[in-house]
C-alpha cells in the first residue's frame, strides 16, 4: 500500500482539485494510507474546544472527562448571541465579550498561521467591537486569555549575543493518554506565537537528566 504525507490542508485540496481528485478517491477506496488523514480536520477547527467546554455538552462527558478539561482547557465558546456559563454564573455571550475585551481572545474556527486572530488585551476598545461584529458574522470563537511563561533566551542579533525574555508554548506529543513522544515548542516575543505569522521561532526541545 502507498503512503500519503499530506502537506496540504483538507479544504485547500478540495477546493483546488476537487472531490474527485485522484488523492480523495485514492483515500475513499482504501488504496492508500494518509498521515494526518480527512478526519484530523475535527480536531483543526478550534469551535473543537467549544465542544468540550461549553456546558451544553456536560451531560456526555463522564467526571474523569469533565476534570480534565476544567484542568486543560480554555473557556471557549462559539461567537452567537446566546447565554451561557462563565465561572459559574449565566451571562449574554456577546455583551459578555464586548465588556472583558482584556482577558479574551477571538479566533477564526477554520483558518491557520493566526489569521484572523485578535487579542483583546493588544487592541483598542473600537477594534475589539469591529473585529467581534467579524466574529458574530462569520464562524469564530471567543477564548478565555491564556497567560504564557515567559523565559530568558539567547539570540545573535548585530553580531552580537543578546538574552532576552521571550514567551514559551511548549505542545507536547500525547499517545495513549500516557506517554509522550517529544514536543513542540514554540518561542516568540510577539503574544500572537505563532511562527507562520512572525516573531517567533520553533526550538528543539531537551530532556535534561542527571548521569
Amino acid at each position: 500500500m502507498s503512503l500519503i504525507y499530506k502537506r496540504v490542508l483538507i479544504d485547500e485540496l478540495v477546493e483546488q482539485c476537487g472531490l474527485e481528485s485522484p488523492v480523495v478517491r485514492a483515500v475513499q477506496d482504501g488504496a492508500v494510507c494518509m498521515v494526518n488523514p480527512f478526519r484530523c480536520k475535527l480536531l483543526h477547527k478550534k469551535a473543537s474546544l467549544a465542544v468540550v467546554s461549553d456546558e451544553r455538552q456536560r451531560s456526555l462527558l463522564s467526571p474523569e472527562e469533565k476534570a480534565a478539561v476544567d484542568k486543560h482547557v480554555p473557556w471557549t465558546r462559539v461567537v452567537e448571541e446566546r447565554q451561557t456559563q462563565h465561572e459559574g454564573k449565566s451571562v449574554d455571550l456577546l455583551p459578555f465579550a464586548r465588556d472583558n475585551r482584556e482577558r479574551l481572545v477571538l479566533k477564526p474556527n477554520d483558518d491557520y498561521g493566526g489569521k484572523g486572530i485578535v487579542l483583546g488585551w493588544t487592541v483598542s476598545d473600537s477594534d475589539w467591537a469591529s473585529a467581534l461584529q467579524t466574529a458574530v458574522t462569520h464562524p469564530y470563537i471567543v477564548q478565555e486569555r491564556v497567560v504564557l511563561p515567559t523565559e530568558p533566551y539567547p539570540a545573535w542579533l548585530d553580531g552580537r549575543l543578546h538574552i532576552g525574555d521571550r514567551m514559551v508554548d511548549t505542545a507536547p506529543f500525547l499517545a495513549q493518554q500516557a506517554v509522550v513522544e517529544g514536543c513542540l515548542t514554540r518561542i516568540a516575543t510577539d503574544p500572537l506565537l505563532n511562527v507562520t505569522a512572525g516573531g517567533g521561532s520553533n526550538v528543539p526541545t531537551f530532556l535534561v537528566e542527571e548521569r
